[in-house]
């Protein structure tokens, strides 16, 4: 665990760690600006890292070896947790009885399907187990879980089985985690499968609904799936930084901020 003294690990290195274990993933980008150090001083760290077992690299960033990975989804449920609670209060007021909809993988989305439990007739295609988890307790929706590749880490279902299953729907709803919106209306997430799956489901949505918490504008994550003006709406819980509102202004998306 990363708890273990870390023997042979200077400040950078260390600080490093606890970034990556807060975030999940850290983008090399990221840290190169927060050090003020080159992409290649920080591949190089990464790799040492990732040689000790304390990271795992990535393309273009590091993670949490496997060992530690399910220690950070507990982490990220409870960070924000208020914030994420109103966000899924705000979105569950746009979804009316009997919906069909697309839920996504992301400790957000498991706020929303706990603001959905007192719906009526629901159809829910998720692939995302802890949200199947939670919407089971309402004996009457209909819940449609893909197969695929179980992550353990974070309790989504993903990979090509994944993204192909989900071609074969259509739903009225769908409801998306990011991992970022940029100043320009951008909507990226950290995990290229996570982006193809969501871009998929985006394709099957009728109307289109992404959430994320204030943590998530300009945050460092890589992968785009979507952009702005391919959303009807973003909710988030306090007001954007102006590029981003001027941004989704332009693109004619709503910004519902939830109240907490």
């Amino acid at each position: 665990m990363i708890e273990q003294k870390r023997i042979g690990i200077n400040s950078r290195q260390d600080q490093i760690i606890d970034l990556v274990r807060e975030r999940g993933f850290a983008s090399l980008e990221m840290l190169a600006d927060k050090f003020g150090v080159s992409q290649q001083t920080i591949r190089r760290d990464i790799i040492y890292l990732s040689e000790k077992n304390l990271l795992q690299r990535h393309f273009g960033g590091a993670g949490l070896p496997a060992g530690i990975d399910s220690l950070a989804y507990p982490n990220r449920k409870v960070r924000n947790a208020k914030e994420k609670a109103a966000i899924g209060r705000e979105i569950a007021k746009q979804i009316p009885n009997g919906s069909s909809l697309f839920i996504d993988i992301g400790t957000t989305m498991e706020a929303v399907a706990e603001a959905l439990i007192h719906h009526d007739g629901l159809r829910i295609l998720t692939n995302h187990i802890g949200v199947v988890s939670i919407l089971c307790e309402k004996t009457d929706f209909e819940i449609i879980l893909p197969g695929g590749l179980v992550r353990n880490k974070d309790r989504a279902i993903a990979g090509e089985t994944t993204t192909d299953f989900l071609k074969s729907f259509r739903v009225g709803y769908g409801i998306f985690g990011i991992g970022t919106i940029t100043n320009d209306g951008q909507l990226l997430d950290y995990d290229y499968r996570d982006a193809q799956a969501s871009r998929a489901a985006l394709a099957i949505s009728k109307h289109k609904f992404a959430a994320a918490d204030h943590s998530k504008f300009n945050a460092d994550a890589m992968m785009p799936f979507a952009s702005a003006a391919e959303v009807d709406g973003i909710f988030t819980d306090s007001t954007p930084p102006k590029p981003i509102v001027e941004a989704l202004d332009k693109a004619g998306t709503r910004l519902f901020v939830a109240q907490k």
